[in-house]
């Protein structure tokens, strides 16, 4: 059997069992077993394979990032946090249309399943205010709660990616500003524009809102600040957050307790799951069979490095599937690895758009459910906002030098 036909067996199980809801780490280790039978590895190298890529000490700090990040945003749910930035926020911007944008990304800003379900009531009170339709309502609230994905080192997805790539998180976020830039730009052009303009200010002065929002999101600003601003590394400042939030609220332990208890432990297994199907991968020589055979067949490797993490995005909706399936497979196709910021942004960008465009991603089914829109009306502005940030990575990749 052709190894190329033995990876899209793999790849297609992968997108069935997905369609059917199952875990994505399960169904991730679930693929790394079958790719390993199929490409006749050993069980015991096989087993070793995994409980290798499992110990990684890249694979334990990854999921220890994870976990303190879900933490974190249950102590600021717990604590009121996130109560008083949204008063903050809302004290400081007095153009409603700017308050449909700015409201989506900043509950961007916390990492979470769903995110743009949080955002929705308030972009639909305005948007029904400004009489704006369904469809531009879910554009909006959809497209502005995403565009963080590029360059927040907070998010899951971010970090899989910058793994599986041999990036650190602030090499990622030095390269893929531009698509931040861009998807911005976009959401602008295609949600922003055409709308009204109408003044909206919040119950509080410009001095009382910034102590609200300081108030509630001083732990993410402190955050970032250790991590992309003074190279503090990524657990030591998540652990260093939690214990003085903890601390100065003095949160109990019954509270804790509460916090621990709806952390999404599943996600681990997604971590586990990404990080062994690469490991077998390469172990087994079916990324470098992929990449002779797309050269036999004559698919140019820049057509690749963005075509099967779109792939990925597409039919799976998760950004942790489009980087976890899609980037393992890719990166024999790199002209170096680790990429520069040219490739860095063209597979980036592929994997990421795909699940932008992708109906099962759970924000777009859940918003577009929430505004009663159409498939049609949404796509007619996702498309072209996609297009907008696929043209900006292309021309890093080709004009980029």
């Amino acid at each position: 059997m052709p190894d190329l036909v033995k990876l899209l067996i793999v790849l297609l199980i992968v997108l069935v069992l997905l369609s059917r809801r199952w875990n994505l780490g399960a169904v991730l280790l679930l693929a790394t077993a079958l790719l390993g039978v199929l490409f006749g590895r050993p069980l015991g190298d096989l087993a070793y394979d995994v409980g290798e890529a499992i110990a990684d000490p890249m694979t334990l700090r990854l999921a220890a990032v994870v976990v303190l990040i879900m933490a974190l945003g249950g102590l600021l749910r717990e604590t009121a946090g996130l109560d008083r930035m949204v008063e903050g926020l809302e004290g400081l911007v007095r153009d409603a249309r700017l308050i449909l944008a700015v409201w989506p990304a900043f509950i961007g800003l916390l990492p979470m399943v769903g995110g743009a379900i949080f955002s929705a009531p308030l972009v639909d009170q305005l948007g029904q205010r400004l009489e704006i339709v369904p469809e531009r309502r879910t554009f909006v609230n959809y497209w502005f709660r995403h565009i963080w994905e590029y360059v927040f080192p907070l998010y899951p997805s971010f970090l899989l990616g910058t793994a599986l790539l041999g990036v650190t998180e602030r090499q990622a976020t030095a390269a893929l500003w531009p698509l931040f830039v861009a998807s911005v730009l976009a959401g602008v052009l295609l949600g922003l524009i055409g709308i009204r303009r109408e003044g909206k200010g919040g119950q509080f002065e410009g001095g009382q809102s910034l102590a609200l929002l300081f108030r509630g999101g001083w732990p993410v600003a402190l955050v970032l600040v250790l991590a992309l601003g003074l190279r503090v590394d990524l657990v030591v400042g998540l652990v260093g957050t939690l214990v003085l939030v903890v601390a100065l609220h003095r949160v109990e332990r019954r509270t804790l307790k509460e916090v621990l208890r709806h952390v999404r432990w599943s996600t681990l297994l997604v971590v586990f799951g990404a990080m062994a199907f690469r490991r077998v991968l390469e172990s087994t020589g079916a990324v470098a069979s992929l990449s002779a055979t797309l050269a036999r067949i004559g698919v140019p490797s820049w057509a690749g490095l963005f075509a099967i993490p779109f792939a990925s995005g597409l039919l799976t909706g998760l950004g942790t599937g489009a980087f976890g399936v899609g980037f393992p497979i890719v990166l024999p196709l790199l002209s170096r690895n680790p990429p520069g910021p040219g490739e860095l942004a063209w597979v980036w960008s592929g994997g990421f758009l795909g699940v932008m465009l992708s109906p099962m991603h759970l924000c777009l089914a859940l918003t577009r459910e929430y505004f009663e829109a159409r498939w049609g009306g949404i796509y007619r502005r996702l498309v072209p906002a996609v297009l907008i940030v696929a043209a900006t990575a292309a021309g890093m990749l080709f004009f980029g030098g």
